[in-house]
């Protein structure tokens, strides 16, 4: 069994009655979040886990777990679905949901042993999840959620606690359906969109929706040409391989400023091409939009210039004119 486990920046973080802020361990970008004033606070590594499985294989990884307050904790765990809340990644968790979902994978995770942790003290967590033997290819889904209290709370039987999560992905191999399209295309300027600007700095935004059966990380470029066909810059698009959930659209946007062009200045009608691609074969889709960039103030402030200097040359022709034609009269006065 090939195990992939990736990274990403931030931990999911969902409370349940009192918030406490919750940070990733030493390999997560966010620095340790502060314990609250009852000195409960966890930190979980990895936040996310991206697995690979065949139908009916058994999956053992682990969670580790670390608590970070000045006491000791209790730590329980729940594992639940959860879907994309918008087209900015966050996740939604479902947890009220009676009817699991298509890509759950709640019944495939064993029961998870209760932790209890000391201050500082670091448990790895062995996390079991059998995959059945009739799933269908494609991706499935869950987030374990990890909530902590300290043992007198515990037995008081009063719990205000508060929970982060490590999501998880897997995909089950097999001919899964691999599907994207792009839903949007289009430029902007400070939030207008259009196809007429009067200069840099702009922004692509690219809204994607992953229509198969198995998350997707979409990546590409956009190569921008100028109207005589030559290239202007080629932009990348998703770096950071983020996920796109099956029946799901994730927007991501692309600045073209002076990171991309320097100081070049825009004149012109411009083409960009959006190219994706996306799964395992490398299938990719493009979309192709046009625009305008025509520094029209600053035309126009060229355009004052030279009539206030047509003006002022004028001007100054028909005094020199006038004095000319008084040197003359008076010469001949004489």
């Amino acid at each position: 069994m090939k195990q992939y486990i990736h990274h990403i920046t931030t931990p999911l973080v969902f409370a349940s009655l009192i918030l406490v802020a919750f940070a990733g361990m030493a390999n997560a970008v966010d620095p340790p979040a502060q314990p609250n004033s009852a000195g409960q606070a966890l930190e979980i590594a990895p936040p996310v886990l991206s697995l690979v499985a065949d139908p009916g294989e058994v999956i053992d990884t682990q969670i580790s777990l670390r608590d970070v307050s000045t006491s000791s904790l209790v730590v329980t765990s729940t594992v639940n679905d959860f879907t994309a809340a918008g087209e900015d990644g966050s996740p939604k968790i479902d947890v009220d949901k009676t009817e699991p979902s298509p890509y759950s994978i709640i019944s495939w995770v064993s029961p998870l042993p209760e932790l209890n942790l000391k201050p500082r003290q670091i448990e790895k967590l062995p996390v079991k999840i059998t995959v059945p033997a009739n799933a269908v290819p494609g991706g499935y889904y869950g987030v374990v959620r990890f909530s902590a209290v300290p043992p007198d709370v515990e037995t008081s039987g009063v719990s205000l606690s508060a929970s982060l999560g490590a999501l998880i992905f897997i995909r089950v191999n097999g001919d899964a359906k691999e599907s994207m399209e792009i839903v949007e295309f289009s430029v902007n300027k400070d939030g207008d969109t259009g196809s007429f600007f009067d200069a840099a700095p702009l922004e692509f935004v690219e809204r994607i929706k992953n229509t198969g059966t198995v998350h997707e990380q979409p990546v590409g470029t956009i190569i921008v040409k100028d109207m005589f066909g030559k290239n202007v810059v080629g932009l990348n698009v998703n770096l950071e391989n983020r996920n796109v959930l099956p029946n799901s659209t994730r927007k991501f946007t692309t600045p073209l400023d002076k990171s991309s062009i320097g100081n070049r200045m825009l004149f012109g009608r411009y083409t960009a091409e959006l190219t994706s691609k996306f799964g395992l074969k490398g299938q990719t889709v493009t979309k192709k939009i046009s625009f305008w960039v025509i520094p029209w103030k600053l035309i126009l402030g060229v355009i004052t210039i030279l009539a206030i200097a047509i003006v002022g040359i004028i001007y100054a022709i028909r005094r020199n004119n006038e004095r000319l034609l008084g040197k003359s009269r008076g010469t001949r006065r004489r």
